[in-house]
């Protein structure tokens, strides 16, 4: 879309923008880049562009199957090998790549003179048998000759096709966030049927202590999400008035914001996908036996199929390592690491809660300086690149939490902000540096029934029964014979 003003009216990018977002009969795009010698690392593509206009077109600039360049190449891993038209990289003479747009269709005349579709120099080898999304065809895909047209500038594609992945990774961690709350509605149906040892396990003190702790996780994945969501809109409309997002921690507009989306893109896609697959896991065992069943036949309880195709997304778009890697080398250049600290001190200051700002506060600090003394040294920086980005997420989704919760004054907002925050508890913990989460911990500690209350109510938005489970088959004394 950002393309589009400085083209022609009948240059064939309006056709195509317009039939990828209609409502009726929409064509559907995809992205080919995953080669044989490399699949993250695309430098490594071995498909070439050849500048061969054609001699006649259709009409002065040509149809969409009449572009300037012909593509040839072996793409190993291509899905929605169904699609209308695919976004390929591929080096030109320079040998940089760029970035073409090509239809898997076109138009010919036969000797009669009669036009008839054919493809578009794609050929398919075979397809591939995945563990999940099987729903979505994926196959390897020689090129020959597929006439397409260049987006954007010569030898630029990379930089090209990054605004894509910011909405392609936004749809991989929005769709993980929704299987993983649909497991969750699946699993506390279950147990709200399900008795254990003679009681109900719903109240079950170590399986309500389990769903509290993906509730809060949830929560912080969420606001972690849509924050981000926001901030690629924002992008690409424009912010809205000051006054109706007071209450978000915004940056400012222009190339701060272009610092810290790239920087949340790659971050909250490479956490909320790792963790969902691992809530979907517990999600799944939470149904014993019933959770392993994989039932084409019973899909509304069906979390096997929603945590294989959830796995998926794990590895589309990068991999959590390729990620963490893309988050280190970006923020530690230039002047990132600034901008990206600057906005988070600014963001804490919007707290107004003592405990949860001075927490913050310490380990945003704590964080940030610890990471600048890599500046020099990337090499070592990116041996602890998960557990940076990870605590980067840790720390945003913190501070949103502690924000929503001032806003709404709900006092289960509350309590999962300080479990995340103060106490540790259900957040990234187990991927987060943890000099960083512990400096800012409180020692204050509530008592064991405390915390069961306070589980029921995150879980279930009620107060603990008095005859809530014990967790133990009770003894019961038999009259003697």
């Amino acid at each position: 879309m950002r393309h589009l003003p400085g083209l022609p009216d009948e240059h064939p990018f309006h056709e195509v923008f317009r039939k990828l977002i209609s409502r009726e009969d929409a064509w559907v795009s995809s992205q080919w880049m995953t080669e044989r010698p490399g699949g993250s690392d695309v430098r490594n593509s071995e498909t070439v562009a050849v500048h061969s206009p054609l001699p006649n077109k259709s009409s002065t600039i040509g149809r969409i199957d009449e572009g300037d360049y012909l593509l040839s190449g072996f793409k190993w891993f291509a899905s929605a090998a169904d699609c209308d038209v695919a976004l390929i990289l591929a080096k030109t003479d320079s040998g940089e790549l760029s970035l073409f747009l090509a239809p898997t269709r076109t138009t010919c005349s036969g000797a009669n003179g009669k036009q008839f579709e054919t493809t578009n120099g794609a050929r398919i080898h075979r397809m591939k048998n995945k563990m999940g999304t099987k729903e979505l065809p994926t196959a390897e895909i020689e090129l020959r000759d597929a006439r397409a047209w260049m987006i954007g500038p010569k030898d630029k594609g990379i930089s090209t096709i990054a605004l894509l992945l910011n909405v392609t990774r936004t749809h991989n961690f929005i769709t993980a966030l929704s299987c993983w709350r649909r497991a969750m509605h699946i699993a506390k149906s279950f147990a709200k049927a399900r008795q254990v040892l003679d009681q109900p396990l719903w109240t079950f003190p170590m399986h309500v202590r389990l769903l509290s702790n993906l509730e809060v996780k949830h929560h912080g994945a969420m606001q972690l999400a849509f924050f981000t969501t926001s901030l690629l809109s924002f992008t690409d409309y424009g912010f809205p008035e000051s006054a109706s997002v007071a209450h978000l921690p915004l940056p400012d507009p222009g190339r701060h914001t272009e610092v810290l989306l790239r920087t949340l893109t790659a971050t909250t896609k490479a956490i909320i996908c790792k963790v969902a697959t691992l809530a979907l896991q517990e999600c799944q065992e939470a149904l014993g036996g019933v959770g392993y069943l994989d039932d084409p036949d019973d899909p509304e309880f069906n979390i096997s199929r929603l945590f294989r195709d959830t796995a998926a997304n794990m590895t589309w778009e990068g991999t959590t390592n390729v990620l963490a890697s893309e988050v280190v080398r970006h923020v530690l250049n230039r002047d990132h690491l600034d901008i990206v600290a600057g906005w988070m001190r600014q963001a804490i200051e919007k707290i107004t809660d003592p405990d949860l700002k001075s927490s913050l506060g310490h380990s945003s600090s704590k964080f940030f300086d610890d990471l600048a003394a890599y500046k020099s040294n990337i090499g070592a920086a990116l041996a602890h690149g998960r557990q940076q980005m990870f605590t980067l997420g840790w720390l945003i989704s913190g501070v949103l939490l502690a924000l929503d919760a001032e806003r709404d004054r709900d006092e289960i907002a509350f309590e999962v902000a300080k479990r995340w925050v103060l106490r540790g508890e259900g957040g990234f913990g187990e991927f987060v540096l943890p000099g960083v989460m512990q400096v800012g911990h409180s020692e204050i500690r509530v008592s064991e029934r405390e915390q069961r209350e306070w589980d029921c109510r995150i879980v279930w938005g009620l107060e603990l029964p008095l005859d809530a489970a014990q967790g133990f088959r009770p003894m019961v004394n038999k009259p003697r014979l």
